[in-house]
């Protein structure tokens, strides 16, 4: 036998390859072809092996090959056509075998009417399968065909030809129909030959109905009318042919005439409208009683029935009949429109009524319970309501024996099921969302879904026995749960959760439970946890869980599945922060310590402007540093008071990593008022210590750091940086009295470290020198610490200078200072002033007490004692009379009254007296009897029997001193 040769050779081979695969595929699922022979099969087909002409020689070995392949596809279809993808390869492998017959046709009349034939039947399958390409390509071959068989003197029986003929055109029509070409359609339908017997009318009517069915469901509605009625008409007329017995007559042409009448309903046309009236007055006439006119009657309102007829209507109508194959796409049709008319809560009921009946097959029952509750989760029903009536239906078909349905309807019945549950858990109704998931949980749903739906139903049905308190049966599921594995991390957390809620320690979890080893979102759910145990107050739980997770931090492996890096600090920080509002513990500053560290290397490390490709933003350091503050803030008022330091540090690293993201331009001081605030902070803190502090050597330390911090607030302090600017009057004042505080706080560090260069130029400075309010601290800390007796003088004298300036201000303020400050500075001031300098002569003996530290400050005193007690003595005469002089006093414009304290004019006058003998005694007559003088009309000031006594004693003594 001769064999084929060149591409016939190849496409033989390959026909013959395939045959053999094919003839040993049984009916299971396992694949027809491999992926290599389905490569090689569309390849062969694109390359379009229908042109190849016919070879005489070697046509019984090609019409061997191409009959058994050909077979092959047909037992095939029988066990396999129910799958849509073996239908589609089917119909690729049936072609090539066509191919392959054609090759083997014999040059004459039979041989060139069976190459027609098969090309035909095979045009056929590819235009169902959608398979246009191949489709072209067969029918070319079947157009040459029909032209070989067409002339008269070949003697074709007329009927075969014109069947042929009738053939061709209409899958011309079909194959340009779907190619969305209706214009070619219309061509090749009017080149159709009259139709003279049954079979070539049944074509035409086939073909008709076929697209416009298809028009219609596009929503094409015009074409559809047309194809429709042509359907129509050529049913009618294959009736009258088949002398009224055609098969199926009565269904058919219910079917054509309701479909155009559907199709007349969506055109606003007079025609149209003409057309629907005579059609459905022959349906009301001839089908009645039937499904389809009872439903489409409902739906169109006829009679007026409304909503509630309509369901009754529906109730009846599947009461009296029994629910098949046939009659369930219209009443499914009916109950879905019913949703979309009249609201998802009615088309809910319209598929209540349907599951309450028996289906005819199980894939009907599932289709209307997926529906079913699809539209209830769209009911606008309360959720105690919906599930009430969705339990009922589930019990319905429970009571009917009905079996578990499949993995597809269980999927979709658990998508429409959390989705109600998601929407009772936005509103925080834990009761609800469980008892949702309590339908999830059954097993004819429940072991119908994949393990990642069973195991997120179970976590979530879990998470809701927690919320709502059923700890027996969240651990009960936990124990006999499908989540099971270390790997899930959240099913750790529910765990844990619960452990802490059944009052059990919770650490085991970190040793036995949880994976020790990296796994993604572990990190996040150590956060999680540990905000578990913050919720239920038990600190300990939390330092266990933020123990473990510093450790993911650090670990090389860290997995960022879940957040990137930086949020997991974010969140670790909150989580400090708020531990520490409670109270703090060597513990928890550890801890804080090491989470900062590590946020701040990863954060140098990680750095980016907004939206590029980095994972820690500008936004995300602005966090940081503003969080890190505010944890300095909390443990300076706590006993965390040596941390703030190094806190405080972290915060303003964070601040300058910001600055080299955000303004990577030289010179930026940006953010400026946080580094102010740092600076100040710091400053503060630092004093703070040194106050504390015992060891000498630590507490210059402390008082030196204070130095550097104003120094920093000293070139910190203004608004300098543009982007900064503001016109907030109250951060500028808060600023700029922080500032005046640093000032106090600068000048005690530099009188601790004895710097007297520095205290002396702070106090010759308006601008360095603190403000009133720290005049009665700074005069302590001069008497205390033993300064020089001219510095200390000075920064006295320059308070009291300060203070007499305050005259200026309202009364108010003036009367205030003077009362309580101004008379103990002058006594102070007085004192040093006065203080001997002693020295010895030559000859070794002592001088005598009169050499002052400064006497000429000395006397100003004295003068100004006088000058404010004289001044306002004058202006009151009268009401010093009126009242008895029981002191100095002065009356402002308030009303108030001022009163030079006794005490200190009794102090003064002494004193100054004291010194006058010691002139005396120095032979330093004139001198003794300036100052006696002044003491004596200091005293005169004093009030009361007390000024009296002590102005006769001065008066006596200094008579005794001069004989007078």
């Amino acid at each position: 036998m001769a064999q084929p040769s060149g591409p016939r050779q190849a496409l033989a081979d390959f026909a013959r390859a395939l045959h053999k695969t094919l003839s040993t595929v049984d009916t299971s699922t396992r694949p027809l072809l491999s992926p290599n022979d389905i490569f090689r099969l569309d390849s062969d087909l694109n390359s379009n092996p229908f042109c190849l002409l016919p070879n005489t020689s070697d046509y019984e070995e090609l019409d061997m090959i191409g009959t058994l392949l050909w077979n092959d596809c047909t037992e095939l279809m029988i066990s396999r056509g129910h799958n849509p993808e073996d239908a589609l390869l089917l119909g690729k492998v049936r072609a090539l075998a066509f191919a392959v017959l054609n090759m083997a046709v014999l040059p004459d009349l039979l041989g060139s009417l069976r190459a027609l034939d098969l090309a035909l039947r095979t045009a056929r399958i590819c235009i169902v399968n959608q398979q246009r390409e191949i489709a072209v390509n067969i029918l070319s071959v079947a157009a040459r065909r029909l032209e070989s068989v067409q002339p008269a003197h070949l003697g074709l029986d007329p009927a075969i030809n014109r069947n042929v003929t009738t053939r061709y055109f209409l899958l011309r029509t079909r194959l340009a129909w779907v190619q969305d070409r209706v214009d070619i359609a219309e061509h090749f339908f009017a080149k159709l030959p009259a139709p003279v017997v049954s079979d070539d009318e049944e074509l035409i009517f086939e073909t008709c109905f076929i697209i416009g069915d298809s028009a219609l469901t596009r929503r094409l509605p015009d074409i559809a009318i047309t194809w429709l009625q042509r359907a129509s008409d050529h049913l009618q007329s294959l009736y009258i042919m088949t002398q009224m017995q055609f098969p199926d007559y009565y269904n058919w042409n219910l079917v054509v005439r309701h479909s155009l009448v559907v199709a007349c309903m969506q055109v606003k046309s007079i025609q149209s409208t003409v057309i629907c009236e005579l059609e459905t007055r022959v349906l009301r006439e001839n089908y009645a009683e039937h499904p389809a006119m009872v439903l489409f009657d409902l739906s169109t309102g006829h009679n007026n029935p409304g909503t509630d007829g309509s369901l009754q209507g529906l109730k009846s109508l599947v009461e009296k009949m029994t629910l098949t194959d046939m009659n369930m796409p219209i009443i499914f049709q009916f109950a879905r429109s019913l949703g979309h008319t009249s609201g998802s809560d009615n088309g809910m009921e319209a598929f209540r009524i349907l599951l309450m009946r028996p289906f005819p097959t199980k894939e009907w029952r599932e289709k209307c319970f997926v529906a079913f509750l699809l539209l209830l989760s769209r009911s606008e029903f309360s959720d105690s309501k919906r599930i009430r009536i969705l339990r009922g239906v589930v019990d319905a078909l429970e009571k009917r024996g009905y079996p578990s349905i499949s993995t597809n309807a269980a999927h979709a019945t658990v998508i429409c099921i959390w989705k109600m549950t998601g929407g009772a858990l936005l509103k925080k109704d834990y009761w609800t969302a469980q008892s949702w998931l309590q339908v999830c949980s059954d097993p004819k749903i429940f072991q119908h879904c994949s393990l990642s739906i069973q195991v997120a139903i179970q976590k979530k049905l879990v998470a809701c026995y927690l919320q709502t308190g059923h700890i027996t049966a969240a651990r009960r599921l936990i124990d006999r749960g499908l989540f099971q594995s270390q790997m899930d991390c959240q099913r750790m957390y529910l765990s844990y959760k619960l452990t802490l809620l059944e009052g059990n320690d919770g650490s085991g979890h970190f040793y036995l439970g949880f994976p020790l080893h990296p796994v993604p979102h572990k990190q996040m759910t150590l956060l999680s946890c540990a905000m578990e145990a913050q919720r239920q107050h038990k600190p300990e739980e939390v330092m266990n869980c933020l123990d473990q997770f510093i450790k993911c931090l650090t670990s090389d492996d860290i997995y960022h599945d879940d957040f990137p890096a930086a949020e997991h600090y974010l969140f670790a920080i909150t989580l400090l922060s708020e531990e520490l509002s409670k109270g703090f513990s060597q513990r928890l500053g550890n801890c804080i310590e090491t989470v900062l560290q590590s946020a701040l290397s990863y954060a140098k490390e990680n750095s980016m402007f907004e939206g590029g490709n980095q994972e820690v933003s500008v936004t995300q350091l602005q966090w940081l540093y503003f969080a890190t503050y505010k944890i300095a803030l909390k443990l300076i008022t706590s006993s965390g008071l040596l941390w703030t330091t190094s806190v405080l540090g972290h915060s303003r690293e964070f601040a300058l990593q910001y600055r080299r993201i955000a303004y990577p331009e030289m010179g930026s001081e940006a953010p400026r008022p946080h580094f102010f605030a740092v600076a100040y902070l710091r400053l503060l803190v630092s004093s703070l210590k040194a106050r504390c502090e015992d060891d000498p050597t630590e507490k210059v330390s402390h008082h030196k750091d204070v130095r550097a911090c104003f120094q920093q607030l000293n070139d910190l302090h203004g608004w300098k940086d543009g982007e900064e600017e503001t016109d907030d009057d109250d951060a500028n004042y808060k600023e700029d009295r922080h500032y005046d505080i640093a000032k106090f706080f600068d000048l005690e560090a530099a009188m601790h470290l004895t710097m007297w260069q520095d205290v002396a130029s702070i106090c010759a400075s308006d601008e360095a020198f603190p403000g009133p309010k720290f005049y009665a601290p700074i005069m302590d800390l001069t008497l205390q610490l033993d300064l020089p007796p001219k510095l200390a003088i000075s920064i006295i004298k320059r308070i009291v200078s300060n203070l007499k300036k305050l005259q200026d201000d309202p009364p108010t303020t003036w009367q205030r200072d003077f009362r309580v400050s101004l008379p103990h500075y002058l006594h102070c001031l007085f004192d040093l002033a006065i203080a001997p300098v002693q020295y010895t002569t030559s000859s070794g003996i002592a001088s005598l007490d009169v050499e002052m530290a400064d006497p000429e400050v000395a006397e100003e005193v004295l003068d100004d004692v006088l000058a404010m007690a004289d001044e306002e003595a004058g202006a009151e005469k009268g009401a010093h009379l009126q009242h008895g002089l029981h002191g100095i006093q002065a009356k402002s414009e308030l009303g108030e009254v001022f009163t030079y304290p006794a005490v200190e004019l009794m102090q003064i006058a002494s004193m100054a007296f004291n010194k006058a003998t010691d002139f005396y005694r120095a032979t330093q007559d004139e001198d003794c009897q300036r100052w006696a003088d002044k003491a004596i009309r200091i005293s005169q000031l004093v009030p009361g029997a007390q000024g009296k006594q002590l102005v006769e004693a001065l008066q006596n003594r200094l008579g005794s001193l001069i004989g007078v």
